[in-house]
């Protein structure tokens, strides 16, 4: 068991996401290799004797040793976590101002296009009702 970690979720879906961000990422120089296990109650699973601090086996005991999750680990899974959102955040206003800008170009276009198209009718009319025979055009 030398070097096993457990994490227990309290949802399935968030242990289903730990489990796909923290696949095969590097801790300490060392590939992580994650997937679940059927230990459903992990009191069963702990060494006693690590516990009371008489385990004798160190690594090769195959009941699990429990040790708190050292605060730099913890700081560094912070910090990537807020540098993702912030990069998610920053990804979704990127895509919003381009949704914006391609609507606003539209309209933009749409306008131009009907103000081009309400110039030739005005001219237009403005030709028929000029031209001999009552505004039809002779050939």
């Amino acid at each position: 068991m030398i070097g096993h970690v457990y994490a227990k979720f309290s949802e399935e879906e968030e242990a289903a996401d730990a489990l796909n961000v923290m696949n095969n990422r590097y801790y300490d120089g060392r590939r992580m290799e994650v997937e679940f296990s059927p230990v459903t109650d992990f009191r069963e699973a702990r060494c006693r004797d690590f516990d009371e601090e008489s385990c004798r086996r160190g690594g090769f005991c195959n009941f699990m040793h429990i040790k708190p999750v050292p605060m730099c680990l913890i700081r560094d899974m912070e910090e990537d976590a807020e540098d993702e959102r912030r990069r998610d955040e920053m990804e979704r206003r990127r895509k919003e101002e381009r949704r914006s800008r391609s609507k606003r170009d539209r309209k933009d276009g749409h306008r131009h296009r009907s103000s081009r198209r309400d110039r030739r009718s005005r001219s237009r009319s403005r030709s028929r009702s000029r031209s001999p025979g009552g505004g039809r055009d002779e050939a």
